[in-house]
């Protein structure tokens, strides 16, 4: 099965890291977009004319779903932890980037999609996105560092609310909620963005990055802890009889479609 393939250019300081999922296929998470990930950043990190990142999706139905069907068919009780600990160390490259970052979503980022999005700093929306922590309709939780930054980024009853509920949430109220920090129709959005860069560019490199590390480093305790909580909570999940139950009932519907 063709898989989402991840690509990255620059142009004037600005990269485009992006996710171009087969025709008619959402984007997807497997162990080669996460390879792919991880080398688009290393590089990144290395830019010295880098001044900021765009992370999108080429389909402007979905910016990233999540796991790909052929990752969730191999999760069990013994590969659920690799799989949570390489996602949160791919996810903190992205974090700590040393230029801002913003994940443009058009379409629906749900899941680890909205974990991805959730790891850059800002999150720029079309009016049509919509977004959901969605893991617990399949009986798991986020792993990628997603109950820490969505408590953070919207506080914690409404992170609780999302993840209780799993509700899809359209892009008016997400803006409303704190979900997202910009949200507009196309040629707002594109606008937006441009505005965004043109003055990060006019500002100090420097005083940026020095700003951004003591927030991040702030956080640094908290995420080691959340990733170690996350997957260890994660096992607990595949133990739970329903949980199973879920999960072949999902991977039987794909399956027959």
């Amino acid at each position: 099965m063709e898989a989402t393939k991840v690509s990255c250019s620059t142009n004037a300081g600005i990269a485009i890291l992006l996710l171009e999922p087969p025709v008619g296929k959402p984007p997807t998470i497997d162990g080669k977009v996460l390879a792919g990930l991880e080398q688009a950043l290393v590089d990144l990190n290395a830019d010295e004319s880098l001044r900021v990142v765009i992370v999108r999706s080429t389909s402007e139905r979905y910016f990233c779903v999540g796991a790909n069907i052929n990752v969730l068919k191999q999760i069990n009780e013994e590969t659920i932890g690799p799989w949570v600990t390489e996602g949160h160390r791919i996810f903190n490259l992205l974090e700590d980037l040393p230029v801002p970052v913003v994940a443009r979503v058009d379409g629906y980022a749900m899941g680890g999609g909205l974990e991805l999005a959730l790891a850059c700093d800002l999150i720029f929306s079309s009016d049509t996105a919509k977004l959901a922590q969605s893991e617990a309709g399949l009986g798991f939780i986020p792993g990628w560092g997603g109950t820490r930054r969505l408590a953070n980024r919207i506080g914690v009853a409404k992170a609780k609310h999302c993840f209780y509920t799993g509700q899809i949430i359209d892009a008016p109220d997400a803006l409303a909620m704190g979900l997202v920090d910009f949200s507009g129709n196309t040629t707002e959005l594109e606008d937006a963005i441009d505005d965004f860069c043109t003055a990060v560019r006019a500002t100090n490199k420097n005083a940026l990055t020095q700003f951004k590390s003591i927030v991040n480093e702030q956080h640094q305790t908290a995420r080691k802890a959340n990733l170690e909580a996350e997957a260890f909570r994660s096992i607990s999940c595949l133990q739970d009889a329903d949980a199973k139950q879920r999960l072949s009932d999902f991977l039987n519907k794909k399956g027959s479609k």
